[in-house]
């Protein structure tokens, strides 16, 4: 592989803190703020050459009292590269031992390949929910361990 490709896909998974507010603003997409999840202790970043390209957030009882995979955003420069994947990965590795449940819009392909890549199951949908009239759908995945015979 060239040089530049493999220095270009090289980046770190860390937890966020108040300083990846302003970065993560900068391409977020999901509206609102991630403050008081970065504060909770339930926000994942990806750092590339030092700059902030991606989040996850996860909420430990989001829906039906299981952990749920709240929002996944990648910057447009930084797709295509797997960091949404290795975001949904060590999101995974918190959730170990639980169900986590996520959803994402019809027109998200990008997380529909994650989740599906990952083993997770489509669960159920609900159409035209979204502000924008698309169908929103679920997903889930069982995390749970299997004891040692």
């Amino acid at each position: 592989m060239h040089a530049g490709l493999e220095e270009r896909a090289a980046f770190a998974i860390r937890q966020a803190n108040e300083n990846d507010l302003t970065p993560i603003t900068r391409f977020d997409e999901m509206g609102g703020s991630r403050q008081q999840e970065i504060v909770n202790g339930c926000c994942l970043v990806a750092e590339q050459h030092g700059q902030v390209v991606a989040y996850a957030s996860l909420q430990p009882s989001g829906l039906l009292g299981q952990p749920l995979l709240s929002y996944l955003c990648t910057a447009p420069t930084a797709r295509r590269q797997g960091i949404g994947r290795q975001l949904v990965e060590a999101i995974q590795r918190i959730a170990r031992g639980r169900m986590l449940l996520s959803s994402t819009e019809d027109w998200c392909v990008a997380s529909q390949k994650i989740f599906t890549a990952l083993g997770w199951r489509k669960i159920g949908e609900l159409a035209g929910v979204n502000k924008d009239g698309s169908t929103e759908y679920f997903y889930a995945i069982d995390l749970n361990t299997k004891p040692e015979d």
